[in-house]
């Protein structure tokens, strides 16, 4: 099968933020078992990766602009 669409490479900034924060949960880095308060609590990581993977979700279905693309965009827009 050839691919249509790379997802993965498209959306990298933000498949880049879920696996931060889901390696930072599977090393204990949450704030009720290592007391760090930068570690943040597991009910906020957890908001966290549902907001992000709804608006990754919508990003795909309808065609939108990745991170990577805004600040291309941005970035074009300054005369360097």
């Amino acid at each position: 099968m050839v691919k249509k669409f790379d997802v993965t490479q498209k959306y990298s900034r933000e498949i880049l933020k879920i696996k931060n924060i889901l390696q930072q949960l599977e090393n204990g880095r949450v704030y009720e078992i290592s007391g760090v308060r930068n570690d943040g609590y597991l009910a906020t990581n957890v908001i966290q990766l549902k907001e992000i993977i709804t608006e990754l979700l919508y990003k795909i279905e309808y065609d939108k602009d990745s991170l990577n693309d805004e600040i291309s965009k941005i970035l074009d827009k300054i005369d360097l």
